[in-house]
This record gives structure tokens, C-alpha cells and sequence, in this order.
């Protein structure tokens, strides 16, 4: 809560014309939006002209998961509750304070139960609190952190805790790392596996490289009828997305930037290479992740390949995009929702340390300060990274650790900005009024 930032900026506003008309018109009608957003809005709802309306090229995934929250924003809204500066917050965000509030606590409940996800696969794979504690790592140590706290209305925190959940259940129906017999797996469980794929796909539609080699690796154990199951309920979830698309492109399946720029928006995947050597360096806790595939690999050789094919299609597709360059973030954000694969091997990494420390093994104790040695950098990296976007004199809002860390490590008044900083910008002190 101390990086907190109510206040919905950028792409954000995109998603919140979605929640605002999902929730408040239930409708796919962005008319009345473009009214309550138009001192915010610029490329956020644009026009099309083959359909002769207003599309929103943004996945809308987030305003279903959202909507509980902007719901009670709503209701805060319409009885006065904590509806500071309104002026202010319509002039930088299109609506109250009592939405974007609401709207953060969301990204942290949707943050949190991300965690804890990959927390309950993670400890099959290492003792409970090097599970906790590289669980919360990983989270500080990538984009996911910036996207549940600075900046809380956006795809990729949604995106990781539906992946989180489709992970969780995946490692139940498959017994994944259990060394007892797993227990008969319940039809709810293979429900919820395909409630969080469907909702994977409606978040960031990406997502679906993710989900077909994880139904694939269903497939692989021969479980058919909880494949069916699952698959089928992941198709009537995911079943909005093209009708969307056709009620705005007037085409079931569509790439909506494409359509609407005209641009070839997914191509060749030219900075693929970019993308998987620039995710770990800008996030080093997955160097851990990376470490831990030969481990996995000696405890399940079907999860192994799982995760390596997810985490390579996944480079592959990001760095097809026309702007593959772009989401440099506190980290490579694209890759963010694959937070609890990186967890999961990160866990394998660390291991059991009483079965370690019984085996009279060092690698326990020694990856374990390489983690805690990966935590103070990325604290520092936060740290840089504040400091860089909200004070360096180019006005650039981000750049590698490279030139960030360097810039704030040569600030002699570098602790007085960041105090600075936390009474504008970040944390409750700064809820009233944040700086944009």
C-alpha cells in the first residue's frame, strides 16, 4: 500500500472506458465514455470507420474481473465517500477518486491472490517459507509490481493472477509435483481450470499460447473427460471475445490495433531474441527461475517442457508485435503474467533447505543469498526507477538499469527526492492528490 498510486494514466484509461461501460451502461457502446473520458482520452477509444462507431482496441478481461471493485467505487461515488478533489482527479483521469481508489484495491486483491497461488504450487517444490519468500520475490523483482501498486488499472495484473489460478489448477489435475499418490480429482477442480483459462484469453488473448500447451499437457496424461470439461468451459468464457470483435470490427477474429491503425501490428517476430535477453536482465530474480529448469526437470520432465515451450512461445509472440521495444517498464512487461511459472521455478532452484541441510548440501545457503543479494537490487532498481522517471531533465519516462541506476546512485540529494516523491506520487499521504 505504500506505493499505492490511485490514479488511472495512459493505457489505463483505455480499460477504464471498459469497466466504466461494462459496469455502469452494460453495453459495448463507447459514446458515453468518450464524454466522461474526453479531457483524458486520445488514443484510448478511437473511431472506426467501417463499422461507423467508437471501438476500443484494449482487451476488456479487466473490467470483469474489476467490475466488483469499480461497483463499490460507484456506490462511494454516488453517496460522496472519500471523494476528494474532484476537479483534480476528472481533469487527470476522466472520473472521482472513489473509481481509481477502488480500482487499486482490485490490483492489490488480484496481486495478492497471485501470490498466494504461486506460493501453494511453489511449496511442493521447496519448504514453505523459501516458497513465501521467492513468491514475493519474483513479484518485487518484475513488472508485476509497478502494474499492482504505481500503476493499478492495466492487463498484466489481471493477466498474472488468471494464470496464476490456471496454473494452481493445472498442478492439481495433474499431480504435477506431489511424490504421494495425488488424491481423485473433483469436477470443480477441472471447472476452475477452465474458468481461469477462459478468463486468460479475455484478459490478454496471448494468454491462449499459454493455455493450449497446458490443456496439451492434460491431454499427454490421457485425463479425457476433464479435458472435455475443461475445454468446453474455457470456450463458453473466452465466447464474448469474438463477439466483441464482431460487434466492433464486424470480423470474429481480428487483431483490433491492426484494424483500426492499419499497421501490421503482429508479424515477423524480429525482436524476439530482444525480448528473452532483456527480460531477465531487466528482472535478475529470473535468472534463479532459469537455474531452476534442470532441477524441475529431475522432479517432472512433462512440467519442464510445459513451461519452457509457454515461456518461448511467449517471447516468440511479444517479439512479433510492431512495437516489440516497447513495455520496458521496471522490466519487459509482456512477459509479466507468467509470474507463477517463474516462481514455480525458482522454488525448484532453491529446494527443500531441511533436506538439504540433512544432506549436508551448500547450495541451499548459497542460492539463497544470491536471492536475498537479487532482493536489495531490485529495491535499489525500484528506487532508481522513481527517482528517473520523475526527475530526470529529458522528460523520458523509462530506460535500462544501466542509465537508471547510475543516475540515481549519482543524486547527492538522491533520498530527499525519493522522500519527495513519496509525498506526491506514491502512498496514502499522496492518495488525496497524486502527482500525475
Amino acid at each position: 500500500m505504500r506505493f499505492d498510486r490511485p490514479l488511472i494514466r495512459g493505457d489505463g484509461i483505455a480499460y477504464l472506458a471498459w469497466v466504466d461501460t461494462l459496469v455502469l451502461d452494460q453495453d459495448v457502446n463507447f459514446d458515453n465514455q468518450l464524454e466522461r473520458l474526453q479531457a483524458v482520452n486520445t488514443y484510448q477509444i478511437t473511431w472506426e470507420e467501417e463499422t461507423q462507431r467508437f471501438v476500443n482496441v484494449f482487451p476488456f478481461g479487466v473490467a470483469v474481473l474489476q467490475a466488483p471493485f469499480y461497483a463499490i467505487g460507484h456506490l462511494f461515488q454516488t453517496q460522496g465517500w472519500y471523494d476528494l478533489n474532484p476537479d483534480y482527479f476528472r481533469q487527470m483521469q476522466g472520473v472521482g477518486l472513489p473509481y481509481s481508489l477502488w480500482l487499486m484495491i482490485g490490483a492489490n486483491a488480484l496481486a495478492l491472490l497471485a501470490v498466494v497461488l504461486a506460493w501453494l504450487v511453489g511449496r511442493q517444490l521447496a519448504d514453505d517459507w523459501t516458497a513465501a519468500i521467492v513468491a514475493w520475490a519474483v513479484f518485487l523483482g518484475t513488472p508485476l509490481f509497478y502494474y499492482s501498486t504505481v500503476s493499478p488499472l492495466n492487463s498484466h495484473n489481471p493477466g498474472a493472477a488468471a494464470t496464476a489460478l490456471f496454473v494452481y489448477c493445472l498442478a492439481s489435475v495433474t499431480g504435477a509435483f506431489r511424490r504421494e499418490e495425488a488424491p481423485p480429482v473433483r469436477r470443480t477442480q477441472w471447472l476452475l481450470l477452465g474458468l481461469s483459462a477462459g478468463l486468460m484469453i479475455l484478459v490478454r488473448w496471448q494468454l491462449l499460447l499459454v493455455v493450449v500447451p497446458g490443456l496439451a499437457l492434460v491431454a499427454w496424461q490421457r485425463r479425457w473427460p476433464g479435458l472435455a470439461l475443461a475445454a468446453g468451459v474455457t470456450a463458453l468464457v473466452a465466447l464474448p471475445l469474438p463477439l466483441v470483435w464482431r460487434r466492433m470490427f464486424n470480423r470474429y477474429v481480428v487483431v483490433p490495433q491492426q484494424a483500426v491503425s492499419g499497421d501490421v501490428f503482429l508479424g515477423v517476430p524480429r525482436g524476439s531474441w530482444w525480448v528473452l535477453t532483456e527480460t531477465p536482465r531487466n528482472s535478475p530474480v529470473l535468472y534463479l527461475s532459469l537455474i531452476g529448469l534442470p532441477f524441475l526437470w529431475r522432479r517432472s520432465r512433462s512440467w519442464t517442457v510445459f513451461i519452457v515451450v509457454v515461456i518461448l512461445l511467449q517471447v516468440i509472440i511479444n517479439g512479433a508485435v510492431l512495437d516489440w521495444w516497447g513495455g520496458e517498464t521496471y522490466g519487459i512487461r509482456r512477459m509479466t503474467e507468467l509470474y507463477p511459472l517463474y516462481v514455480v521455478l525458482a522454488c525448484a532452484a532453491l529446494g527443500d533447505i531441511r533436506v538439504q541441510a540433512r544432506a549436508g548440501r551448500a547450495w541451499g545457503i548459497v542460492a539463497r543469498a544470491a536471492l536475498a543479494v537479487v532482493v536489495l537490487y531490485s529495491f535499489v532498481y525500484i528506487l532508481s526507477f522513481f527517482s528517473f522517471t520523475w526527475t530526470n531533465p529529458d522528460h523520458v519516462f523509462i530506460a535500462g538499469p544501466e542509465t537508471m541506476i547510475p543516475y540515481f546512485l549519482s543524486q547527492p540529494n538522491r533520498w530527499e527526492i525519493i522522500a519527495s516523491i513519496f509525498r506526491t506520487h506514491l502512498g496514502p499521504p499522496a492518495w488525496p492528490m497524486p502527482g500525475p
